[in-house]
């Protein structure tokens, strides 16, 4: 087993890795095998995924980082728009590019975040400052190479990369910025302005993320027809098993922050643990948990704030944004849909949650069967004081305003209604 250190400012291929003072530049070259760590230097810029692979059984590979500062961070934003030359006005106020890149926008960041672009439909809905079209949306979700003719418009008082001090687009790109690889470890990384997942994967098995930062995470097109976009921080497709996401922080996720999640190959996920996050302004959801219930599954000790807040409801023309479940709220601490059988000795926890803000949807809302409602353990969660307007949770088929009434309905043991500092959790 073998420790390689990687920095790719001052690494040299030709060194062997495998000290702080022979660091290799790229990663790529090196014969990885299970057992073995990868450690990339602080303050590293990756404007790529992180390529790591499938480790063996007992033998998980370690992708993590080396010395001080920022965390090793990989990017899936193209930065070209800043430059002004790239930008010609075709009508007053509506600005082009054609030369900015070969793949298929899906969010707009400007000003380092300071700022995000409104995604129109329709060329002409570019009405706004930062409202942006991009003339194939929707090619590249079944990895359709973009036709020619590629155009990216934006409505600008003046010239974007004038107007603006920075800006990143988002691209569909590889679609996720890592894998969510069988027998691995990903500790200490940062995953930012992916256009579709942060890390994704199908039939995930021994997969650990721990101390980690998604930023900015999703808003490709889905169904152009229907309007709806998509885009999960951590996704296990089909199969998870023996799957632990902790410590780890989420903000401003398209969709959900954690999910499981499948199609017709789906089997219920077991010893899948989604525990002691922060999740800040998930469009759809600090967890998802779709298609069946788990055999065993942890949504404990996480902190949930500004469901449905963020980057996702820009541009929505009515409240709740467009969904599959159209016209119901959209915007929850955990939703629980698309279920409609229990799993035969299935048990989903979750306990001990802060929950605070979900203006558009619930703290908890279920659309699931009540069999498989039952399979769910809720205790000791803390709602923050909701506004008149909002759900406190939705369960049993019945929607709860009234924490008082939820809590005596008897489906969770020991919860609580506080007032929840929210700026104590924020980065």
């Amino acid at each position: 087993m073998a420790t390689y250190y990687i920095d790719n400012i001052l690494g040299i291929d030709e060194n062997d890795g495998l000290s702080e003072n022979s660091p290799k530049k790229d990663y790529h070259n090196i014969d990885i095998k299970g057992g073995d760590t990868v450690l990339f230097k602080c303050g590293s810029f990756y404007r790529a995924k992180l390529d790591n692979i499938n480790g063996e059984e007992g033998r998980p590979i370690t992708y993590s980082s080396y010395g001080e500062g920022q965390k090793p961070t990989f990017c899936g934003s193209v930065d070209t728009l800043s430059n002004p030359d790239i930008w010609a006005e075709e009508e007053k106020n509506i600005w082009v590019t054609e030369a900015v890149t070969d793949e298929e926008a899906c969010n707009v960041i400007f000003n380092n975040t300071e700022l995000f672009g409104t995604l129109c439909w329709e060329k002409c809905d570019l009405q706004n400052q930062g409202d942006y079209y991009d003339n194939m949306f929707g090619t590249r979700l079944f990895d359709k190479p973009l036709k020619p003719g590629h155009k990216i418009y934006m409505y600008s008082q003046a010239n974007p990369g004038v107007f603006y001090d920075h800006i990143e687009m988002s691209v569909y790109g590889k679609r996720t910025l890592g894998n969510a690889a069988c027998h691995n470890i990903i500790d200490g990384l940062r995953f930012i302005n992916s256009g579709v997942h942060g890390l994704a994967g199908e039939n995930v098995v021994d997969f650990t993320v721990k101390n980690c930062d998604f930023e900015n995470i999703g808003g490709c097109t889905w169904n152009y027809q229907r309007r709806i976009r998509l885009g999960n921080g951590v996704e296990c497709w089909n199969g998870a098993e023996d799957v632990t996401v902790t410590d780890c922080y989420f903000y401003n996720i398209y969709d959900s922050g954690v999910t499981h999640q499948g199609g017709a190959e789906c089997r219920p996920a077991n010893n899948v643990h989604f525990d002691n996050n922060i999740f800040v302004k998930c469009g759809m959801g600090a967890y998802e948990q779709r298609d069946l219930m788990p055999k065993y599954a942890t949504f404990n000790n996480n902190v949930c704030l500004l469901a449905g807040e963020g980057f996702s409801k820009q541009g929505e023309k009515q409240l709740p944004r467009m969904s599959e479940v159209w016209p119901m709220p959209m915007g929850h601490h955990v939703f629980l849909w698309r279920i409609m059988k229990a799993t035969e000795g299935g048990k989903l926890e979750i306990k001990n949650n802060i929950f605070s803000g979900a203006p558009i949807g619930a703290s908890i809302y279920s659309i699931i069967y009540r069999c498989a409602e039952a399979q769910v353990d809720l205790e000791g969660n803390i709602y923050g004081t909701p506004n008149e307007d909002e759900l406190a949770a939705r369960w049993d088929g019945k929607d709860f305003k009234d924490f008082e009434e939820y809590k005596n309905a008897g489906f969770e043991k020991e919860a609580k209604c506080e007032k929840i500092d929210i700026s104590k959790y924020l980065k």
